[in-house]
């Protein structure tokens, strides 16, 4: 295949990838809110059916260039069997490709089932859309990269938070301790008796003997990687050459 047009089909993927990604986040930080799923659902089949484009061009402008020259012509029929084009074809321009539509598949479905045996309160809707567009833009192997790099910060974050959330639940804590004791005090007052009385049957306390606490404490506690699908698709698709570099990972280029 002519170089030019091998690089144009090469980078096709990696540029589709990055204005998609680009173009959700910047959506995300200016509106405030994601786009709805149904959008990200139509995204994530126009990139699919990009990539297998992608593949079925490289295809057919390979067997034409091909075809053009004396050397590679033979390799063709009716000079050689349809099946070593086919082969070629596949092993170059379908198997990674596959590969990848596949692993979206399978991270697609199982945040979907997690989320639905969870009763929705694991992951965000829009989640198994935007991890589902991370793969098909990082591609392969980077998209393992792309998955482990979301995995680790989401469980560094996790931790964080829960230590954030236990400090922040002790000083809440303390507050309502110093609440109750203040109003048992005004409460025994002889001087304002009557009137504490009535401030304590209005207050909480009077209610439910433990629901000042239970409000406090009982908030729904609830992480998600939402924030962390977008960014870190980026930051892989971005670094991936340098990423590529690494004896690891080069080990698992197909």
């Amino acid at each position: 295949m002519n170089w030019f047009v091998g690089f144009l089909i090469a980078i096709f993927r990696p540029a589709l990838g990055l204005i998609i990604l680009a173009g959700l986040l910047v959506y995300w930080v200016l509106r405030k809110e994601l786009p709805k799923e149904n959008f990200l659902k139509l995204i994530t089949y126009i990139f699919s059916g990009a990539i297998i484009f992608q593949s079925s061009l490289s295809t057919i402008l390979n067997w034409w260039f091909w075809s053009k020259q004396g050397i590679t012509k033979v390799l063709l029929p009716p000079h050689s069997p349809i099946t070593y084009v086919l082969k070629y074809s596949w092993q170059h321009y379908w198997f990674e490709p596959v590969v990848i539509i596949f692993a979206a598949i399978i991270v697609f479905f199982s945040i979907y089932f997690l989320n639905k045996k969870f009763e929705n309160q694991l992951f965000y809707n829009e989640e198994k859309y935007l991890a589902a567009l991370g793969i098909l833009a990082t591609g392969w192997p980077n998209c393992l990269i792309y998955l482990s790099l979301v995995l680790f910060l989401g469980v560094i974050s996790h931790f964080l938070f829960l230590c954030f959330n236990s400090i922040k639940q002790r000083r809440r804590q303390g507050d309502v301790v110093e609440k109750t004791v203040a109003q048992a005090e005004r409460a025994w007052s002889p001087t304002i008796g009557r009137r504490s009385e009535a401030e304590l049957e209005r207050s909480d306390l009077a209610g439910g003997g433990h629901s000042v606490f239970s409000n406090q404490l009982s908030e729904p506690f609830r992480f998600s990687l939402l924030y962390l699908w977008l960014p870190c698709a980026l930051l892989v698709l971005l670094l991936g050459g340098i990423i590529n570099k690494y004896i690891i990972i080069n080990q698992l280029v197909i």
